[in-house]
């Protein structure tokens, strides 16, 4: 087998290491088992080499995107605001950012940090917390904030709580942190925008709130729209037809029929609410996005 004829078995997959607990050189032992660990290479090692050197190449066009990044950060700053690199800001940056070079969201967001480093303009907002917030972050989380940048005139969202109201007012909650279909319309990323906001408002971010609202905006008409609602005026319609026939078949007792008609006697309301950029999610924004 002269493919394997200067092959170390040691960069082989431990095969021969495993069965033998570390003995391979011992005597009628390694000649067997090196031919086990040659035909694993050849079946499976110069695959795993292949997708290795295919990896390695595409993590080296990510990096060459990363440093372009950084690089088009660095050259809207005018020369006079240049500055020796913050080491607190530049060194954890660079060695957090190792790992979502993945992330192009979130890989954007750390060449702005790197970049901020050396833009005495920005020395007062900077804080070296900013890049452990990243790191906490999700894409989803990025695009959140995305859209206070992109809805610049404002540092509130609308958002509403989606509730059943039953006839003694009672509420039951169906769903929260709910906003509006125009902004994010991907089904997908809607199911975890709740889980992203708590997570940004455990950054102290955002602030959730829904003892306030926009008052100029009709909350209904914006989340009627939205397939949370859809979901839950189609719950009720669900929960009505199902009343209709049980109360006619007895297939229920009298309290669990009581029950079904509480609840398909109920409405959908919506308690609206804000979402507000705080002012560290201010400093943050201004910085990454």
């Amino acid at each position: 087998m002269e493919v394997f004829k200067n092959m170390d078995i040691s960069s082989f997959l431990p095969i021969a290491e495993s069965i033998a607990g570390g003995a391979i050189g011992a005597g009628a032992l390694k000649g067997p088992l090196k031919s086990l660990d040659d035909w694993w290479y050849y079946f499976f090692g110069s695959k795993t080499e292949l997708a290795r050197q295919k990896a390695e190449l595409l993590n080296a066009q990510k990096l060459e995107s990363y440093k372009t990044d950084i690089y088009n950060e660095v050259k809207n700053i005018p020369p006079e605001k240049l500055q020796q690199p913050k080491l607190d800001i530049i060194g954890p940056a660079l060695e957090a950012s190792r790992y979502y070079i993945d992330a192009p969201e979130l890989r954007k967001m750390f060449a702005k940090l790197v970049a901020s480093s050396v833009d005495s303009r920005k020395e007062t907002i900077t804080r070296s917390a900013f890049v452990e917030f990243v790191k906490q972050m999700s894409p989803l989380d990025a695009k959140i904030l995305s859209t206070f940048v992109s809805n610049s005139q404002s540092n509130k969202l609308p958002m509403v709580k989606i509730n059943r109201k039953l006839a003694n007012n009672n509420k039951i909650p169906l769903k929260s942190e709910v906003l509006s279909f125009e902004l994010f319309s991907d089904i997908n990323e809607r199911t975890m925008i709740p889980s992203a906001i708590i997570n940004l408002s455990r950054l102290g971010l955002v602030e959730v709130t829904y003892s306030e609202w926009l008052s100029q905006l009709d909350y209904t008409k914006i989340f009627s729209l939205t397939p949370e609602y859809d979901q839950c005026t189609k719950e009720l319609q669900e929960l009505k037809s199902q009343y209709q026939v049980f109360s006619n078949n007895g297939f229920l007792s009298n309290e669990q029929l009581e029950g079904l008609k509480t609840l398909a006697n109920s409405s959908i309301e919506l308690d609206q609410g804000l979402l507000t950029l705080t002012s560290l999610g201010k400093d943050f924004t201004s910085l990454c996005l």
